[in-house]
Formats: C-alpha cells, sequence, structure tokens
C-alpha cells in the first residue's frame, strides 16, 4: 500500500530552507568522557559530566535532560561500556553526513504532510535510555543508540540494550518517525483517549508514526518486528481486540526487557496495521490522513478501518 506521495528521489523543485540540525553537544560529551582519565573517583566522573557536558547545553539537550532525566550521575554510571563506548564514537562523530537524507525526509513531509511545522532536531548523547523523543516542536534524539551498526561493539550491554541496537545506522529513521509526532494533534479527545482507552490511543499514534515514514520516508525504527508480526497476526489481533479499550499497556508499548517470550512494542506493529488498513478503505486519502494525525480519532480508525489480519494492502 502506498500513500501516492512521490518518492524522496524526485529532486525538490526549488531550495528550501534547510532547518539547523544540532550536533554541537556531541564532542562536549566525548570531551567529558575523556576527561574521565583524570577522575580520582565516581564524584570526579559526575563533575566531568555535569561541567563540559550538560553545564554547556544546547536547547535541545536541556530539553532531552528534563524529559528523559539526563543527570551527570547516570552518564557516569554507565562510563563503564568503556568497549561500547569506544566503538561508537566514530559513528556519532560523523552524524553530519546524515543531514542531507534528514533534510530530504523534512522537505518531503513539509511538502505533503497537512499542517506539519519544520520541527528542530537536536543529535545528542543520552544515557541508553531512548533512541528518540519529541518535546513540543524539538526531536531529541539519542545518537548512542540510533548511529549503532555492525562495527559497534555491545558485548557489555544487556540483551534488550543489544536487541535495541541495528546492524545499520538508524538515524534518519528515527527522525522520520519522531517528525511524525510533531504533527500530531493532543486535543481534549485525545487526552480523554488516554485516559480511558490508552492502549489503543497510544497503538494508533505509535502506528501511525511508523506507517508515514515508512510509506513517506520508506525508513522504519521497527523494521524488525515485520516477521514475527506477521507470523503471529491472527492471535495478535485477538489478544490486541481484548486488550485495547483498557490503560495496560505493558504487553504492548515500551516494555523494553520486561518482554521475554515476544518481541517488545508490538502495539506498533498492530497500530501500523490497522492505520494502514484505513487508510486502504478511505475514498478521501486526505481526509483519512488528516484522521489519522487526529490522535483523538482512535476508536473511528479502528471501526472504519474493516481491519483484520492479512486486509492492509501493502
Amino acid at each position: 500500500m502506498r500513500l501516492g506521495w512521490l518518492p524522496l528521489l524526485v529532486p525538490l523543485c526549488g531550495p528550501l530552507q534547510a532547518q539547523r540540525i544540532i550536533t554541537e553537544d556531541i564532542p562536549r560529551f566525548w570531551e567529558a568522557y575523556d576527561a574521565l582519565a583524570t577522575a580520582k573517583d565516581r564524584a570526579d566522573s559526575v563533575a566531568c559530566f555535569q561541567r563540559l557536558y550538560l553545564d554547556r547545553a544546547s536547547e535541545g539537550l536541556k530539553r532531552f535532560m528534563k524529559v528523559r532525566d539526563l543527570g551527570a550521575e547516570h552518564f557516569a554510571d554507565a562510563a563503564w561500556h568503556s568497549a561500547f563506548w569506544s566503538s561508537i564514537r566514530p559513528n556519532t562523530l560523523r552524524i553530519q553526513e546524515r543531514e542531507t537524507a534528514i533534510n530530504a525526509v523534512l522537505d518531503h513531509y513539509e511538502r505533503e504532510l497537512p499542517g506539519f511545522t519544520r520541527p528542530q532536531v537536536c543529535f545528542a548523547i543520552g544515557r541508553l535510555s531512548t533512541g528518540g523523543t519529541v518535546s513540543g516542536s524539538w526531536i531529541l534524539i539519542g545518537s548512542e543508540i540510533v548511529c549503532a551498526d555492525s562495527t559497534t561493539d555491545t558485548h557489555e550491554l544487556s540483551s534488550w540494550l543489544r536487541s535495541a541496537m541495528r546492524p545499520t545506522d538508524q538515524s534518519v529513521a528515527f527522525v522520520a518517525h519522531e517528525a511524525v509526532h510533531t504533527r500530531q494533534r493532543i486535543g481534549p479527545r485525545a487526552v480523554l483517549g488516554m485516559l480511558t482507552n490508552r492502549l489503543r490511543t497510544q497503538a494508533l499514534m505509535e502506528g501511525t508514526a511508523d506507517l508515514v515514514a515508512r510509506e513517506v520516508a520508506g525508513v522504519s525504527i521497527n523494521e524488525q518486528l515485520q516477521a514475527y508480526g506477521l507470523a503471529h497476526e491472527d492471535s495478535l489481533w485477538r489478544e490486541f481486540q481484548a486488550a485495547m479499550r483498557g490503560n495496560d499497556t505493558s504487553q504492548w508499548l515500551y516494555q523494553g526487557p520486561a518482554s521475554k517470550d515476544r518481541p517488545a512494542d508490538l502495539g506498533y506493529f498492530m497500530g501500523e496495521r490497522i492505520a494502514a488498513a484505513f487508510y486502504t478503505a478511505a475514498a478521501d486519502k486526505n481526509r483519512a490522513l488528516r484522521v489519522l494525525l487526529r490522535t483523538g480519532s482512535a476508536g473511528k480508525v479502528v471501526r472504519r478501518s474493516g481491519y483484520a489480519p492479512g486486509s492492509p494492502a501493502r
């Protein structure tokens, strides 16, 4: 199923204003990391990260610190993963090489997504807790996760973190996904949905972001879910139907290492499949997209999608 937009490889018709992509925090992190060589104890390590990294934070990193609780002590605790940090360092320092591809995605969204306002993008180093999130019109990216590839040494990390790392750089895919979240509107109906039908509301929010990123930008942060999800779609749909009108997201979203017998975050998969079925079934595609981006319409989307396992045309 295609959303009917021009592929990214089509040349732009004219110059568009390129939004600044902020990467200045990354070398500051490595300056702090290098200073650990002379740190006498943990208190010194904490002070290094505070003085050389967090106290010099860009506006984007300041927002990241608030939404993801990035304190100097967390960085000091994570610093012992020396093989990981040594292997990921070159990739993070080359993030500027992704700017052209990132701007192409944002250019395309700006032209094709109704109501889309180009966001600010900040690449910083997090504490191995998230690949990306948003704060208002800002996209905040944890470069130590999204820049991982086949050269990254993950043997010191937990099994969950190892599974979160991909064999290829995911920086463009994460920006594409999070950019959709900056467009989604959280109005009164969405708030009500979060209070009464949280699983359905959040799964459709995440699934819509995945759908748009895949169909417009040709990238996905959750490609690894597809094989399992498609192979188990019937049982997943039955299970999701039984739970989606409730508020318990613990078996479907953001559960990380708590998911033992199947991949985590299968709510993204179910949300994307339902959103794709809704879009495919709609006669007015522009209106369908607007409905999907209105996060308070999850109940309508599920009802009108006609979704059944295997239904979305791809």
